[in-house]
């Protein structure tokens, strides 16, 4: 596979991998192996979120329509 890059970023990457003492090639490996979500990550960001607003108890008819509208039907 081939990848069509700038020779600016082509330079930056290589500077990178001399830096760390590795291959390009290893150095894009490390870099995909460590933005790739594992299986637990993909998981978690399936599920629902879990908001905890506290206790609240009952809510009535005339808590969200107010006394007024009460009996208005």
């Amino acid at each position: 596979m081939s990848l069509d890059i700038s020779q600016q970023t082509e330079g930056r990457l290589a500077e990178e991998a001399r830096r760390q003492g590795i291959t390009v090639d290893a150095l894009l490996e490390r870099f995909v192996n460590d933005r790739a979500p594992s299986v637990q990550e993909s998981r978690k960001a399936h599920e629902l979120p879990v908001w905890r607003l506290g206790v609240i108890g009952s809510l009535h008819r005339r808590d969200i329509y107010g006394e007024s509208h009460e009996f208005d039907y």
